[in-house]
């Protein structure tokens, strides 16, 4: 008994000490968090120190366990997290009372009251379930919502490995909206968006607003940092007026909550392995078939230096021959050190595997008063061409605050800020080019220095030494937004944006010094020479500001809920850009420099720009609801743009949508089958910005100089016009969107879906019209243009669970198509890929109808005599061989014309879909997620720059891809795809022109990601004392598909793949990790 006084008294010493102490330490913090110092009695002190173990389980009403729910000892510092079990465990006082929470439940206050084991059920909290969804200046709840608007949660962002672009991770899995890319060159993948497909001849990109802020760096952003990305599609986009064309892709951004301060930690590495490419022939490959197409061009072997060079290239195979020591061993080949048959494989000498890696740490916490969020970023990507400087490197930095001044006054903060660094070999262009040299050239010379022959330059030495191409770029965001409530009804909000962004860029185009093979003497005939060295410095800056307030009034009057905002909005964007160019350069310098001419003009030859454009505007908002049964929205805007004539400045827009939930229904009710079933309908007339000048009805004149006349032995300055006439009636092209839309849930939500069908019109499109030419200059674009476009979107998703054990099925479907009603008549007939052609959609593929090749000579003769001798303007030679394809006369005018050019398909895809899965047990996840497009045609000729690998042997002494090895026509194999090897520019041609051979069928089907993960248990984290949350996880990218290709190319490049387009495609593999301290 005197033990236990003893211990008494010291826990009251230690307790008074304790308060004393902390009555002296009081911080301004603990002012701010309103926290009022008391002093307890002792027996209270006593109560605080003696501590207890308290486990429980928390389970729904059904019994199920609830994973992931928060438990924590309130006005205290104790906490847990459930388990798989639903099981947690926390060290309390006795008397303690605890808060669990847990999304979609109401929070409880259970009293510890000295028990040891609780058992908690949570119910289901309806006011948390009507999920709200952030529209345009404000939200709205899912439930009541009548626009097509299509919310993604930061779910489908995480754990993806290392993400370049957000949208990297959304292909093909949001519905009415296409994702494609052009490359996977670091930095330059050119992810794009199109939100339902084309809208008009002057296509622009969506609008992409960031906390409430207009803004262009979407693709800078962490995403870790975004929260939800809703995307407007329908007449919920008038709200945006002029601007919304493309539709509206707002993203909001990751904020702090309440509560003791979080620590998180995302970090991931991804190996890049080199996915589809063209394989170029092999040494022995190219002999064959350039041995086959001499021979069929008539040449003997006696005669022709190509059929002699691949006599040596046999014997020689594997070997070199030195003319400076053997001598020349054959003729016409002037200005050649060496003949070098080593079988090179470029592209494993070009490509490899390579990594990426991001790590992201963020810090949250706060009180009542103030909450915080800090994020930072550092992401690398590397390249797979192993060749030269080529990487990508960003930084990301968020901070978030959120301040609650008063009780109805809020200020939220996000400051960010982004730096990217990007190299790349300047002279990539000349190196990843389809001209590409014939094989058994050595990717160096004997002694490793680069090696040339004649003016062939071997292009790993291009991007090793050709200089490099250096862009920085960075930026930063200011948003402030203040709230203030006014009374119950009304509440008043205030933005203040400013995004400025610089871009800076260094291109240093170097000399190269190239060896014979020996290493003994220059090559001197490659480009570029000393004098041809420059150096290109360009600085581009660009400030956006954005200002806006809006007033908002909800009221219920009974059965009746009626919502009105008003408010008015102006943006500012101004852009600088100067850049200059030296020639004949010092290389060791990194600073501008040059001995040669000095031009204020980059590589492009443009010049500098500068302008500034602005928009003022106005817009409101109704809502009304009876019931949240019948539903009516309307919106409006009234903008005014710099860009026009004040006579033309001013436009209205605006939508109405409806909506009526079914479901609601005391008839649909009885049945009890749908949880929810809405019908939505709406219209809206939205603008487009697109293809106006930024000071339509002024004349522009260029300012050039010294490249006049010759005057005093000095060129003269001069100016001139910008080459169009001015315009005084233009105005915003106007796009009405139609949208029709049904929402449902059944099987208590276990499945949900909603389908869509949509068209669009634009009756004033601009385009050109002709103009006399004694005019001199172009004529300026009319709103004379009509566009329609239609389509229909949908997904579907299951969800549920047998015991502990969760999985998930569902899919997108997209289906979007245009057509050119309207085009100023059409414009000349042409094969390939055109979008000018009325009745048709853009980027449409006109060709000819291929009817197979010529078997024998009876059907040979037939063919010429009907359509040669001048019955045909396709260039069809008139010495045709077995083998060479045919062409139906589609009109049946026994010629054959551009009038026989038939319709092949689009190059943009019109279906897009993607199936997704996965399961939950025990704390291990697997999903994966199908993605592919279909009814897309690829006429892979762009811009005439793949023509030498799309024709097989078009030019002698250059390589081709080896797709029509083993697969060209020969009388013993009829059936085979490709005409007989020639040389014949004539016959090429002809046989390879667009047609509905040589179009390539462009749908796939891609394992677009497939992620395992496991989830660390509470229970075991718990031992750690800091750690809360664990996950570890593995994903893979891109790593199968099935495609219908013929040329090698991933089903997904562009129809140029030129440049930085002839990156092969990436298959990736990345290891990641979760943490929360």
């Amino acid at each position: 008994m005197t033990k236990v006084k003893q211990n008494i008294n010291q826990v009251e010493r230690q307790a008074n000490l304790a308060l004393l102490f902390g009555l002296f330490s009081l911080s301004p913090v603990m002012t701010w968090a309103s926290t009022s110092p008391t002093v307890g009695n002792v027996g209270s002190a006593k109560a605080m120190i003696v501590q207890k173990v308290v486990k429980g389980q928390i389970v729904d009403k059904t019994g199920e366990p609830i994973i992931g729910a928060t438990v924590l000892q309130k006005n205290g510092k104790a906490t847990a997290v459930t388990d798989l079990d639903g099981n947690f465990t926390i060290n309390v006082d006795g008397n303690a009372t605890l808060q669990i929470s847990y999304i979609g439940y109401k929070t409880q206050e259970i009293a510890v009251k000295g028990r040891e084991q609780l058992q908690i059920t949570m119910e289901e909290d309806s006011q948390v379930l009507q999920e709200l969804v952030v529209v345009g200046y404000g939200s709205q709840k899912k439930e009541t919502l009548t626009g097509a608007v299509t919310v993604v949660d930061s779910k489908m962002l995480d754990n993806k490995g290392t993400l370049s672009n957000p949208a990297q991770a959304l292909q093909g899995q949001v519905p009415g909206v296409f994702i494609t890319r052009n490359s996977s060159a670091p930095g330059a993948e050119s992810w794009n968006m199109k939100l339902r497909g084309s809208y008009s001849k002057n296509q622009g990109s969506p609008l992409v607003i960031i906390d409430g802020v207009e803004s262009d760096d979407f693709s800078q952003l962490n995403p870790s940092d975004i929260e939800s990305i809703n995307f407007l599609k329908d007449a919920s986009a008038a709200i945006y007026g002029s601007k919304a064309a493309g539709g509206v892709i707002l993203v909001q951004t990751k904020k702090a909550k309440n509560g003791k301060v979080q620590v998180d930690y995302s970090g991931s590495v991804t190996a890049k392995f080199v996915g589809l490419q063209p394989t170029l022939m092999n040494l022995d490959e190219w002999c064959d078939a350039l041995e086959q197409a001499r021979l069929n061009d008539g040449k003997k072997l006696q005669d022709d230096q190509w059929l002699q060079y691949v006599a040596l290239a046999r014997q020689n195979k594997g070997h070199y021959i030195d003319v400076a020591n053997s001598g020349m061993p054959i003729q016409g080949f002037s200005g050649v050190k060496d003949f070098v048959f080593f079988d090179t494989d470029w592209e494993d000498i070009l490509w490899g595997t390579s990594y990426s890696t991001s790590h992201e740490l963020s810090v949250s916490g706060g009180n009542e008063r103030s909450v915080f969020r800090l994020s930072g970023r550092y992401m690398y990507d590397g390249s797979n061409l192993k060749w030269g400087n080529n990487n990508n490197k960003r930084y990301n930095l968020r901070l978030t605050n959120t301040f609650h001044i008063t009780k109805k006054f809020d200020i939220d903060s996000n400051i960010s800020f982004y730096r990217q660094d990007n190299v790349a070999p300047t002279q990539i262009n000349e190196a990843l080019t389809a001209n590409t040299q014939q094989p058994g050239f050595p990717s160096s010379t004997i002694d490793g220095k680069p090696y040339a022959w004649g003016n062939w330059a071997t292009p790993n030495w291009r991007c090793e030494l050709g200089g490099d191409n250096k862009l920085q770029t960075q930026g930063i965001g200011i948003n402030e937004t203040f709230k203030y409530k006014i009374n119950k009804d009304f509440n008043l909000v205030g933005t203040f944006g400013m995004n400025t962004s610089t871009a800076i860029r260094d291109i240093k185009n170097q000399k190269i010094t190239w060896y014979n093979y020996a290493g003994t003497e220059q090559e001197t005939l490659p480009s570029p020479n000393q004098e041809q060295t420059y150096y290109v410095k360009t600085t581009g800056r660009t400030n956006l500001y954005t200002l806006n307030a809006y007033l908002d009034w909800a009221h219920t009057y009974g059965s009746h809920d009626l919502k009105v905002m008003v408010g008015t909005q102006y943006s500012l964007r101004e852009y600088d850009y100067t850049t200059t160019k030296a020639m004949n350069i010092l290389e060791s310098l990194d600073i501008i420099n040059g001995t040669g001419e000095i031009t204020l003009k980059n590589g492009d030859g443009s010049g500098p720009q500068k302008y500034h454009e602005a928009q003022l505007s106005y817009f409101a908002r109704l809502n009304y609801d009876y019931k949240q049964k019948y539903l009516v929205e309307g919106n409006f805007r009234y903008d005014g743009s710099s860009k026009f004539q004040p006579a033309n400045r001013w436009s209205a827009f605006g939508g109405v949508s409806v909506g009526w939930r079914i479901s609601e229904e005391e008839f649909l009710k009885k049945l009890k089958i749908f949880d929810d079933l809405k019908l939505r309908l709406s219209y809206g007339s939205v603008g487009n910005q697109t293809g106006i000048d930024r000071y339509d009805g002024i004349q522009l004149y260029n300012f050039t100089q010294g490249s006049g006349a010759l005057v005093d032995g000095e060129r003269l300055s001069f100016i001139n016009t910008n080459g169009k006439l001015l315009s005084t009636d233009r105005t915003w092209e106007r796009i009405h969107n139609y949208n029709i839309g049904l929402d449902f849930t059944v099987l208590n939500s276990r499945l949900t879906g909603t389908f869509e069908v949509f068209w669009k019109k634009c009756n004033n499109m601009l385009i050109s019209v002709t103009s006399p030419a004694t005019l001199g200059d172009a004529a300026p674009t009319s709103n004379k243009g009509k566009f329609e476009a239609n389509g229909y979107e949908g997904t579907i998703n299951w969800s549920d669970h047998i015991g502990t054990f969760k999985y998930h099925l569902g899919g997108t479907l997209t289906y979007a198509t245009n057509k050119l009603i309207d085009n100023g008549g059409d414009g000349k007939i042409t094969d390939g890929i055109v979008s000018n052609r009325e009745g048709y959609p853009l980027r449409s593929i006109f060709g000819l109808r291929y009817c197979g090749k010529i078997q024998n000579q009876d059907q040979m003769d037939k063919y010429i005599g009907r359509y040669g001798n001048g019955n045909n303007n396709i260039a069809m030679p008139g010495k045709l061989r077995l083998g060479d394809n045919m062409f139906e006369d589609v009109n049946k005018d026994g010629k054959l014309t551009e009038a026989d050019f038939v319709y092949l398909g689009t190059d943009d895809p019109k279906l897009s879909f993607s199936f997704n899965a996965g399961v939950e047990y025990k704390g291990f996840d697997l999903s994966v997620v199908f993605q592919g497009v279909g009814k897309r045609t690829i006429w892979r000729d762009g811009d005439g720059k793949n023509v030498n690998w799309r024709i097989p042997m078009r030019t002698w002494y250059q390589n081709s891809t080896n797709q029509s090895v083993g697969n060209v026509w020969s009388p013993e194999t009829p059936g085979n795809r490709y005409p007989t090897y020639t040389n014949t520019k004539e016959i090429n041609t002809y046989n390879y022109r667009c047609s509905s051979w040589s179009v390539e069928d462009g749908s796939y089907l891609r394992l677009k990601n497939i992620t395992i993960g496991y989830n660390f248990p509470s229970t075991l984290l718990a031992k750690t004392r800091f750690l809360t949350k664990a996950r570890i996880y593995v994903t893979g990218a891109d790593l199968w598909e099935t495609s219908k290709i013929h040329d090698g190319w991933d089903p997904e490049a562009s129809s140029a793949v030129s440049g930085f387009g002839r990156y092969p495609f990436t298959r990736t593999l990345s290891l990641g990790m979760n943490l929360t301290f």
